[in-house]
């Protein structure tokens, strides 16, 4: 008989803990703030990667590439950041896979969420939920757009990306809300007509997600 070997979660201050935390943002493109889908692989993690850990002072492991709506909260491991640290810990990355064929692809702007995970230690914990929702620094600001832009296609100066701070996974709602009313002032400033703000998550999706889950590091 084969005997399946159970890791140990280690406890204590120096445990490791994986908090799950996502960027929500939306690409306007052009002058006429259209929108098209930018849920392309990023070309080079390891700068996305920089960028986080200079906002977040922590090690971070971001998706691949951004989700939508319905992807993020069709995601079985949205709930389970502890396997994620487990399961990518060593490569750094949150594979996604190819981003499915959009069912309504018109103009209007789309939703983008970039779920990650941090790993923070038990000790560092409580400072760490400072660190959260933090104001973006300009040098943490181009770092992060550069990381990002060739991915999305974006022009500097004639797109527009717009992003929340990073929030934890159960606060993406008010992260929606504030994406949403920096949305609409974009297009008051652009002379265009607001095509209207997204949709919050159902509380059910978001409340099933842990504050933290530690996990054999």
């Amino acid at each position: 008989m084969v005997q399946k070997i159970k890791k140990k979660v280690k406890k204590g201050p120096k445990a490791p803990h994986a908090v799950p935390l996502a960027i929500v943002m939306t690409a306007l493109y052009g002058f006429q703030r259209e929108g098209r889908d930018f849920r392309r692989s990023f070309d080079d993690t390891v700068k996305l990667r920089a960028a986080l850990r200079l906002q977040l002072d922590q090690e971070v492991i971001p998706a691949d590439r951004v989700l939508s709506f319905r992807e993020y909260r069709d995601w079985g491991l949205r709930p389970s950041p502890g396997r994620l640290a487990e399961m990518f810990s060593r490569s750094g990355i949150l594979p996604m896979g190819p981003a499915p064929e959009e069912e309504d692809p018109g103009a209007l702007p789309r939703l983008g969420i970039l779920p990650m995970v941090a790993v923070v230690k038990g000790q560092h914990l409580e400072r760490f939920s400072e660190m959260i929702n933090r104001e973006w620094p300009e040098v943490v600001r181009v770092a992060f757009q550069n990381s990002v832009y060739p991915a999305f296609n974006l022009i500097a100066g004639y797109d527009l990306l717009l992003y929340t701070p990073p929030h934890h996974a159960r606060d993406v709602n008010r992260a929606i809300a504030a994406l949403n009313e920096m949305m609409e002032d974009a297009f008051h400033q652009a002379g265009r007509t607001y095509p209207g703000s997204f949709s919050p998550f159902p509380d059910d999706v978001l409340s099933r997600i842990p504050l933290q889950e530690s996990f054999s590091g």
